[in-house]
């Protein structure tokens, strides 16, 4: 692909007048809230080890399902 060729075709929409008021309006309240409430961190990844390869073991015994045979 040659670098002179774009990527992706641009489409131009005319918008009226109110709609692009209300675009601007939900950009300026996204870049708000983006300042207010910063995006959580993300949990820390478990580590696994050589004693339990696949992660830490639960303890809880397993319960088994009898069947009854009347």
């Amino acid at each position: 692909m040659n670098e002179e060729e774009p990527v992706v075709d641009l489409i131009l929409i005319e918008l009226s007048s109110e709609q692009r008021e209300r675009l601007e309006h939900l950009a300026d309240a996204s870049r708000l809230r983006t300042a207010l409430y910063p995006a959580p961190k993300p949990r820390p990844v478990r580590r696994r080890s050589r004693q339990y390869p696949g992660g830490r073991p639960t303890w809880r015994a397993p319960r088994l399902r009898r069947s009854y045979i009347r």
